[in-house]
């Protein structure tokens, strides 16, 4: 037992790490500098703004940015002239396909509000490097899933 001790101790668990280096690079490529500061609060902002910036990009659309932008392109709803939609998969009408962009929409809508916001509108601590990694891992999914997506527009 003791040998075993010792090992875990030298050796680390053998739980999963995550190598910030694998995150989106929307998400990693923007805040690689922050990060090495130790800026981490900045950090994460500097990626929501980021992965927006991509998203209005990708749908080409300034008029919406964060929450508002992606509940609306990830929306059920057929395209209409100049609100097009991202889509996770080709349209069907299945509740899979629905929930993948519902859930899409409703992510969105948290990490912008849960996360991006508090970070933006309040003052605070520096965040611990590990809750900062987590942060950065949540955009990282959205920015998957944006960067993935196809855009469907109006006939």
């Amino acid at each position: 037992m003791q040998a075993e001790q010792e090992l875990a101790d030298n050796l680390g668990t053998s739980a999963p790490q995550l190598d910030a280096s694998t995150l989106h690079p929307w998400v990693w490529g923007s805040i690689q500098g922050l990060w090495g500061s130790g800026h981490y609060r900045q950090a994460v902002g500097m990626a929501a703004v980021a992965v927006n910036a991509q998203a209005q990009a990708k749908v080409g659309r300034k008029d919406l940015s964060e929450w508002k932008l992606l509940t609306n392109a990830f929306g059920l709803k057929d395209p209409e002239p100049g609100e097009p939609r991202l889509r996770l998969a080709p349209k069907e009408d299945s509740d899979t396909w629905r929930s993948r962009h519902e859930g899409a929409a409703a992510f969105a809508r948290g990490v912008y509000a849960g996360i991006r916001n508090p970070i933006a509108h309040e003052a605070g601590d520096e965040l611990e490097e590990n809750e900062a990694l987590e942060h950065l891992a949540a955009f990282s999914i959205l920015a998957r899933w944006i960067d993935t997506a196809t855009v469907e527009k109006a006939p």
